[in-house]
């Protein structure tokens, strides 16, 4: 059975290997997993079946806004609908904890990405030409947002 959980300190060493496996030479910086235990503007939350860590989420968190930093299912466990779980439980939890806006940026070329983020009721908001590096050239990123409207009480999915 699929659990959402707030990071724990005794998880960090797990998210990081799983970091490392789906961002190849990419891991995320380990000061905002810190953050995200600490409470300290960053929020993270794993998704795992038994003690099996499937997936994570990084926000960073800055008054009433959050930006997703990172969201990864380990390869075994893609195509289960897990990231949208995870995502939509988070998006929750940041709502519950004052959040209004949310804010993510993706890769012009991860149509996956971007299926989930509209699935889960993001809309793109903007591109930044030439932001990612490629081995020749760079690639637009596209800005997605979400935003709490006036007097919903949730999130706009």
């Amino acid at each position: 059975m699929l659990s959402l959980t707030p990071l724990q300190p005794a998880d960090l060493d797990a998210v990081q290997a799983l970091d490392l496996e789906c961002f190849a030479g990419d891991a995320f910086a380990v000061r905002w997993w810190h953050k995200a235990l600490e409470g300290q503007g960053a929020a993270a939350w794993l998704a795992r079946e038994g003690d099996t860590l499937l997936g994570y989420c990084l926000f960073s968190r800055v008054l009433d806004e959050a930006e997703l930093l990172r969201i990864a299912c380990a390869p075994a466990a893609r195509q289960r609908g897990i990231a949208l779980a995870l995502l939509n439980h988070a998006m929750t939890q940041l709502e519950q904890q004052g959040t209004r806006q949310l804010f993510l940026e993706v890769r012009a070329s991860n149509l996956a990405a971007q299926q989930l983020y509209h699935r889960a009721g993001w809309h793109e908001t903007g591109r930044r030409k030439d932001y990612y590096p490629l081995e020749v050239g760079r690639e637009d990123a596209l800005l997605f947002g979400c935003e709490r409207p006036g007097d919903a009480g949730q999130l706009n999915r």
